[in-house]
């Protein structure tokens, strides 16, 4: 087929890597179970029943599990009762109510497909328990991505100016904790920092600390609670919170969606956030 015919699919919000997925998909080029045993790279498909495309992303067990979580934070699309070309061009290109949904849709084929591998490699650790809030965070994570990048293109395409960035000192008798977290992949080697300092721009203490394998946002919340808990032994009150996590700032101001996980983190920071002030600037 000419490049024109495929020129929706490179419109798509979405990463590139996302985009060759279902280039692939569309083509009939990912190896599924049936491919693989065919290839003799394993002794047999993952499921009981053949394994096509359909099966693998609609049909198999594990891929309804996750339209079913996909479904109960309240995200449906196009029916799944045609055939699996219609299924997809309804759901990538059709006008939905969520504007994106073609995005979401894609991005929840593509951990289908990633789950589905884990499994025949025998890497089930990687797999969230909860896949609904797993995917509805990562949703909220990928998409704010595009927004940066389209932001980036658009001021690419202003006249470039210099602007100065630096750490600015809170009011007189404030205290400033910035953290991070860090996580190589999506459930990969994790680890937290954080740096409290004063309003004359003193250095008054930072930590790291290595959380073994984790969730992003899990690895944002640690660093939050460990900061929290210096900032109570020290008996701080007015203390600004400066992260770069707009997910983490929902789920500890507002009641937002979370990993059941992060579920108790979340509740003792709440807790020790009684001790200190809860200001947004910065954020």
């Amino acid at each position: 087929m000419s490049g024109v015919q495929w020129e929706w699919l490179w419109k798509l919000r979405l990463p590139y890597r996302i985009q060759i997925f279902l280039w692939l998909i569309f083509h009939r080029k990912l190896l599924t179970s049936v491919e693989r045993f065919r290839r003799r790279l394993s002794i047999d498909s993952l499921c009981e029943d053949e394994e096509d495309l359909d099966h693998l992303l609609r049909k198999c067990p594990h891929a309804q599990d996750v339209w079913h979580a996909i479904h109960n934070i309240g995200l449906r699309g196009a029916a799944a009762d045609t055939s699996l070309k219609e299924w997809l061009l309804a759901n990538l290109t059709d006008v939905h109510v969520d504007p994106n949904w073609p995005t979401k849709f894609a991005i929840t084929l593509w951990y289908i497909w990633k789950w589905q591998c884990s499994m025949c490699l025998g890497s089930t650790e990687l797999i969230p328990m909860d896949k609904g809030v797993f995917l509805y965070h990562k949703f909220q994570e990928i998409l704010h991505a595009l927004e940066m990048t389209d932001q980036l293109h658009s001021s690419a395409r202003q006249e470039p100016r210099e602007q100065w960035v630096r750490w600015e000192p809170p009011e007189r008798g404030w205290r400033v904790l910035n953290t991070d977290g860090v996580v190589r992949g999506t459930l990969g080697p994790a680890g937290v920092g954080a740096v409290l300092r004063g309003d004359q721009e003193e250095w008054i203490i930072d930590f790291s600390e290595h959380l073994g394998h984790c969730l992003a946002i899990k690895a944002e919340l640690r660093a939050v609670l460990h900061g929290l808990k210096i900032a109570k032994e020290a008996t701080m009150r007015q203390l600004l919170i400066q992260l770069d996590s707009t997910a983490v700032v929902s789920m500890l101001t507002m009641h937002s969606l979370c990993p059941s996980e992060c579920s108790g983190i979340i509740q003792q920071c709440k807790h020790l956030g009684l001790f200190v002030s809860w200001v947004n600037k910065g954020w």
